[in-house]
């Protein structure tokens, strides 16, 4: 790249308006008032026994890399941990949402800037650096997990770096990237191949490769050091407990149907639905009417081929494999699609009138769908509102109280807080949870939390047949709880 050129791209007003916007979006989606998703308060209970009780190798069945964890415990030490009077730190359940998030947040303002950069490199147009940053500041992907405590922005953010240093032939900076992205989640495993095969792609020397593998096994085997000093299972063994599937392969009948699933979620890329399906369609009439116009000189690459293939290969693989369909794991993808948008657009683009119209109008509804942002929840795995309360009218019980708990798992344990005083007492069926309560030779009243879409009849009814008195204690937020009296009370 040329001197004058880091400078220029994009023009420094255009690129600072735009890690505003990111900042903007992402800052009011972290001051949002909204739980925790029980996936975020899975990760945010091993940060904050970390950051309150010192634990710190993250005893547990954890299943992720610590690094992202990690953060979120610094962030909880450094906003949100207080000491009462006796000098035991304790941690606000609300302080703690917003100190789990923070990092990502910071880690989503960063990654509109490096996507400015990313763009450049790519095309090396002005204009292409522009949608890149307009169009990830304003995705409600980026925004939703950009503002979370899942471990995907950490992912993601790391994963590009890698991405970005191997545009730049910098070989061993991206396998030192790369290995970090490895320290945040085990799906790195999908940018090690797209990094190798960009380095295939590059006709880079085999010393490269070396480098780039000597450099990318440092955080790798310190992972593994980490992993064989805590005394509960690998996590990665426990990965592939929580994630095996009962077939490998999903049923050919379901291919399609999980494919259109994974659109569904994508209609969100670019901004509501509407936005991205302007987007796209203008892309394509674009393309049909045009011609576009040749590269700038030594912007030619072949990774934005190697993007679009690899973007849909994920996405098939994701099909056709029997895994789960989170909208999050679209996070990993998500910049592909965007960079290749931008560059298609920005060459497609000409000075004539009706160029000019779809470009301003593709910016204008990119601005519109950061506005729908901004002033609405996200569609993507939004957690239930109301579990503080719940947890609240919970712990005003007294000291001991049995909660039978068949479904709220770590997002009751998070907002029970760190030091609660029930026993919370999960079972797996309604029988065992009967012959459980009846063996339990206390007198006191006990309690059974359920979602109210769960369908827990069946394990009302189930200790009713044993002899409990049955009773609803509670009901809001969709949550409902039943007070148990047993027989011999």
């Amino acid at each position: 790249m040329a001197k004058g050129q880091a400078i220029t791209f994009g023009g420094l007003a255009p690129r600072i308006v735009i890690v505003l916007l990111a900042s903007l979006v992402l800052f009011h989606q972290l001051a949002r008032d909204q739980r925790f998703h029980p996936d975020e308060a899975f990760f945010m209970t091993f940060a904050r026994a970390a950051a309150v009780k010192g634990d710190w190798l993250l005893p547990g069945a954890l299943d992720k890399p610590p690094l992202s964890i990690y953060f979120s415990a610094f962030s909880m030490v450094a906003v949100g941990n207080t000491a009462d009077e006796a000098g035991v730190l304790r941690l606000d359940t609300r302080l703690g949402e917003f100190a789990g998030r923070l990092p990502n947040a910071f880690l989503g303002i960063l990654l509109a800037a490096l996507m400015l950069r990313l763009a450049w490199r790519l095309y090396g147009d002005a204009i292409a650096v522009i949608l890149a940053g307009l169009l990830t500041a304003a995705s409600p992907i980026t925004a939703a997990y950009g503002a979370s405590a899942f471990t995907d922005m950490s992912l993601l953010f790391f994963s590009l770096v890698a991405l970005y240093c191997g545009l730049a032939r910098h070989w061993g900076r991206a396998g030192i990237a790369l290995g970090f992205a490895f320290l945040f989640k085990q799906q790195a495993i999908f940018a090690a191949v797209y990094l190798l095969l960009m380095w295939l792609a590059s006709g880079a020397r085999r010393r490269d490769g070396m480098r780039m593998g000597l450099l990318l096994s440092v955080p790798v085997a310190a992972l593994l050091l980490w992993d064989g000093a805590r005394s509960e299972a690998s996590i990665f063994l426990q990965a592939a407990a929580n994630n095996q599937p009962a077939n490998w392969l999903a049923e050919p009948a379901l291919w399609i149907e999980r494919f259109l699933d994974w659109l569904g979620m994508g209609a969100w890329l670019f901004g509501p639905p509407g936005v991205t399906v302007f987007i796209v369609c203008a892309v394509a009439m674009l393309s049909l009417w045009r011609k576009p116009r040749p590269a700038k000189a030594g912007q030619s690459n072949p990774f934005a081929r190697l993007m679009f293939l690899s973007a849909f290969a994920y996405l098939g693989l994701h099909s056709l494999l029997d895994f789960n369909l989170y909208a999050r794991y679209l996070a990993l993808i998500t910049p592909l699609f965007i960079l290749m948008v931008a560059g298609r657009l920005a060459a497609l683009f000409s000075r004539s009138k009706a160029g000019r119209v779809l470009l301003l109008c593709s910016v204008t509804l990119i601005l519109a769908g950061a506005a729908h942002t901004l002033g609405s929840s996200s569609p993507l795995e939004e957690a239930r509102a109301g579990a503080d309360r719940l947890a609240a009218h919970l712990n005003r019980k007294p000291v001991a109280t049995v909660i039978y708990d068949p479904w709220l798992g770590w997002e009751l344990g998070y907002y029970l807080g760190t030091w609660h005083n029930k026993r919370r007492v999960h079972y797996p069926t309604a029988e065992a949870l009967a012959a459980g309560a009846l063996a339990l030779e206390e007198t006191g009243a006990r309690y059974l939390v359920a979602p109210v879409d769960k369908p827990f009849q069946s394990w009302l009814t189930a200790l009713v047949d044993a002899g409990f008195h049955v009773s609803e204690d509670y009901r809001r937020d969709g949550f409902v709880i039943y007070r148990l009296l047993p027989p011999r009370a």
